[in-house]
Parts: C-alpha cells; sequence; structure tokens
C-alpha cells in the first residue's frame, strides 16, 4: 500500500491548491514521480468523490497462507497426482 504520508500530502494539497488551479499533473511534478500519475488522478477522483483516500484493500498479490494444514494437502494432492510442480 502507498504510504500513509504520501496519501495525506496529496489531499493536502489537492484541498489548498485546487483554487490556484493545482491538478493531478502539478502534483505529479511536485512529487517528483515517486507516486505514478494514474494513483494520483485516482486519489484526486476519491477526493472529489468521498472527500478522502480510501483504500479497500492494499494493492498487489494476496498473502500466501501457509499453515501446517495446507502444506500437507497440497503434499496430499501432488502424491495423488503424479505430476506436480512443487
Amino acid at each position: 500500500m502507498k504510504s500513509k504520508d504520501l496519501q495525506k500530502l496529496v489531499l493536502f494539497k489537492y484541498e489548498n491548491g485546487w483554487e490556484n488551479g493545482d491538478s493531478a499533473s502539478k502534483i505529479f511534478n511536485d512529487l517528483n514521480g515517486s507516486v505514478s500519475y494514474r494513483t494520483i488522478r485516482r486519489w484526486c477522483k476519491m477526493i472529489r468523490e468521498r472527500g478522502s483516500i480510501d483504500l479497500s484493500h492494499p494493492p498487489g498479490r494476496p498473502p500466501i497462507v501457509r499453515t501446517k494444514a495446507m502444506i500437507r494437502k497440497v503434499k496430499h494432492h501432488c502424491k495423488r497426482k503424479r505430476r506436480c510442480l512443487l
């Protein structure tokens, strides 16, 4: 997930700079590309619609569940299949 500090900074710049003509591209230039332009546009849209930047879940893949039961289940599945990539 993107840093909360960056989200707060974008929120501050969007709310305080909007009357000065600051747009998503101006905010992107101010941050020197530390956050992608597309992400800043998405955050600005969230601010317009909801009033804040609320990420429902962190981007990317979900964490892998490595429990003893799950490992046992995969091993059992591989034994039955003959060809397993593990």
